[in-house]
């Protein structure tokens, strides 16, 4: 074999090397970057989470705090507790603050006509003492009371007042005299039916009763206002029975949107307002959300 053939023979052997050792290390290179942990490529963001609606207040809530039977006699005992709440009442118009003299001739003219127009469920407890005539007297004296008579286990609360209605007539001669009525009023509140509560001064509810005139009580005491809810009423049965032998015994049934409850004090009057609260939410009272 020539010098010339042998040289290009052994550059052919060099190249072929050459080339096996550049495969070689670019064979290398595409297994290790295959074996590199390669990130994901990025997920779509989750959808934002539906919120949580809050249970409606008709739901009732998990059994905690006092049953409804410890909660029903509390409320039985606080309302029993005020007694006989007596007071006097004055009473000024709400425009001029002209102080209402119960006792003036055109007072007692202006209360015969209105009596005959008054609903009796705004008619105020009380029983007017100290009548001298049309010409005057003292202040009257007026009381409030409630009696809680019984209670029902299910939710359910029996209530009854009694008081005295005076209206004036005429007499003859142009001579006006007060004629007293006994009362007593009954009736029963479920608490699922009740929508919401208010505690107010007796004179604040008076004035809401009664725009026109602005009331003052000494002493003062307090109601807590019972709202039915929509729909719902309770049916307070009267029985009138005339202080005089002339008059005969009435009945009647009405139906009530709201009552009142009489404290002698603020602090015993928000506390049955929180017990209440809590028999109405264990049977599911109370007022509904709007949905929107």
């Amino acid at each position: 074999m020539h010098a010339g053939q042998s040289d290009i023979f052994r550059n052919r052997e060099d190249m072929m090397r050459i080339a096996t050792a550049f495969l070689t290390i670019v064979l290398a290179a595409t297994t290790a970057l295959a074996q590199q942990a390669v990130p994901p490529p990025p997920q779509p963001a989750p959808d934002k989470p539906v919120a949580t609606i809050p249970p409606t207040a008709n739901t009732p809530p998990a059994a905690s705090g006092p049953t409804l039977d410890v909660t029903l006699k509390f409320i039985q005992d606080k309302v029993n507790e005020q007694g006989k709440i007596v007071y006097v009442e004055s009473e000024s118009n709400s425009l001029t603050g002209e102080r209402v003299d119960d006792n003036s001739s055109l007072e007692m003219k202006r209360r015969a006509a209105s009596s005959k127009m008054a609903s009796p469920s705004l008619a105020r407890s009380g029983s007017k003492k100290g009548w001298a005539g049309a010409g005057g007297g003292t202040s009257p004296e007026l009381f409030a009371e409630t009696e809680a008579v019984a209670y029902d286990p299910a939710g359910a609360l029996s209530l009854k007042e009694e008081g005295t209605k005076t209206e004036v007539q005429r007499a003859g001669l142009g001579v006006m005299i007060p004629v007293t009525e006994n009362w007593t009023k009954t009736w029963a509140v479920n608490f699922k039916n009740v929508e919401k509560l208010e505690v107010l001064s007796s004179a604040d509810y008076k004035h809401r009763v009664d725009p026109a005139k602005t009331f003052q009580d000494d002493p003062a005491y307090f109601e807590l206002v019972i709202h039915m809810a929509p729909g719902k009423s309770v049916t307070r049965h009267i029985e009138t029975v005339p202080s005089n032998r002339r008059g005969k015994p009435t009945e009647l049934d009405e139906s009530i949107k709201e009552f009142a409850l009489h404290f002698r004090d603020e602090d015993a009057t928000n506390r049955v307002a929180k017990a209440m609260i809590h028999a109405i939410e264990l049977c599911g009272g109370g007022s509904t959300p709007e949905p929107f």
